[in-house]
């Protein structure tokens, strides 16, 4: 069993030398700036904004007009043979959109703008949410990692004094086993704790698009929880929510293509104006055309009813995703009022009696007051108490930032980011 335990130990210091020393510390606020400016999933949004831009640009654009060259009675039999009475047309051309086809396609692709633009929007809410949180999954692996070292000393330190009872006859050999397993399973537990410390620590890494996270450390009071947000507040908030805008842009497009897919029915007429020479006198002539199709077969009639299917479809996911905004905002803020309740009793009330409880259980058991049982129970107690509380603050702030993504809380400072990058382009 000695022999066993002397392994463990030097196997769990050899994966403890290999998290090196963390020379890059940052705050909750420098974070969720470093992740806005270098996230590559959020940079790939803001350059379909760009893109989208393009698009509405392009949509605005007149058709282009056609020139046109006509060479007639080339190369004929009796009079005109040869180029003695050739006629040769140099013109212009241009298609003339009816039925308000140009606003309307602008209009489509304004909307198609703006939903592109509040999608970003998302996908930077979610960005932060998602480091936020990872900052926390970090601080508390830390904060587990820390426990798991008392766990081990507080175990070590028990296997010492039950090792002295035992030689000393004062103490059967079974309680020097147990405590034996104390320290071995604190052990291993301080092996888990740092490997998720590692995973933790990667995660955050990727959405501040660093390439590890070898020199990533951050700084973060668990001891200072968040505020419970006004319930009212929080539903307030989720009108102007950018997944439910984009929705209503997208409402707002269906029709607008709705409309374009029945004016593009309309057949458009093309005008034409030209010069026309005749060979065989020197004169010229001033030319006019007129054209458009004939709307027979196709009226675009299929594209309008699957335009209107369109709209039936946009209108009915809108409704879903208000639906599913204001349940998840309702089912993150009730768990984080609950939780919010629980991680108070911990820290006021739950781990100061824990603690209290071993102590008097270890200072009972050294004096002989106490069986062994009574001191081993007592320090599994405080180490599950501990490990709840950091359980119950990882779930309160998983509904925190469930919340603060709905509700759209990262808003100022997606704008403060996002105004400092365009003063600093200009100044470049």
């Amino acid at each position: 069993m000695i022999k066993k335990t002397l392994f463990i130990s030097i196997f769990v210091l050899l994966l403890s030398s290999t998290i090196p020393c963390l020379a890059q510390t940052l705050d909750k606020q420098a974070a969720l700036k470093q992740a806005l400016q270098n996230n590559p999933s959020y940079k790939a949004a803001l350059s379909e904004i760009q893109a989208a831009s393009g698009q509405r640009s392009q949509a605005s654009l007149r058709p282009n007009p056609n020139t046109v060259f006509e060479v007639e009675n080339i190369g004929g039999s009796g009079e005109r043979e040869g180029f003695e009475r050739t006629e040769i047309t140099l013109g212009i051309e241009q298609k003339i959109e009816l039925a308000g086809k140009r606003r309307i396609r602008t209009e489509v692709a304004d909307f198609g703008y703006k939903i592109i633009r509040e999608e970003a929007i998302v996908e930077a809410l979610k960005l932060l949410s998602e480091t936020e949180y990872a900052i926390i999954r970090m601080a508390v692996a830390k904060e587990r990692i820390e426990l798991a070292d008392k766990r081990l000393q507080l175990a070590t330190q028990t296997y010492n004094i039950v090792k002295k009872r035992v030689n000393a006859a004062a103490s059967p050999d079974m309680e020097l086993a147990k405590s034996d397993i104390e320290k071995i399973e604190a052990e291993i537990e301080k092996h888990h704790v740092e490997e998720e410390y590692n995973i933790a620590r990667n995660d955050l890494a990727r959405l501040l698009g660093l390439d590890d996270g070898n020199d990533l450390d951050i700084k973060i009071d668990l001891s200072a929880l968040p505020k419970l947000a006004d319930y009212q507040a929080v539903l307030i908030a989720l009108n102007s929510a950018p997944q439910l805008r984009s929705q209503e842009f997208a409402k707002m497009k269906a029709r607008s293509a709705l409309d374009l897919a029945k004016a593009t029915g309309v057949p458009d007429p093309t005008v034409g104006v030209g010069v026309r020479q005749f060979f065989d006198n020197d004169d010229t002539a001033l030319v006019a055309t007129l054209s458009f199709p004939l709307p027979l077969f196709d009226r675009n009639q299929g594209a309008i009813k699957s335009a209107q299917a369109n709209v039936v479809r946009v209108d009915a996911q809108a409704r879903a995703t208000e639906l599913s905004i204001y349940q998840s905002a309702k089912q993150a803020w009730e768990l984080f009022y609950a939780e919010l309740d629980i991680t108070r009793h911990y820290m006021d009330e739950i781990i100061p009696i824990a603690k209290k409880a071993y102590d008097q259980a270890d200072k009972g058991y050294n004096l002989g007051a106490f069986e062994f049982l009574d001191l081993l129970d007592a320090q599994r107690t405080l180490n599950r108490v501990q490990s709840e509380y950091l359980d119950n603050i990882l779930e309160l702030y998983e509904a925190k930032v469930q919340i603060d993504y709905l509700a759209g809380t990262y808003k100022p400072l997606i704008q403060e980011v996002s105004q400092n990058t365009v003063e600093d382009k200009k100044n470049e």
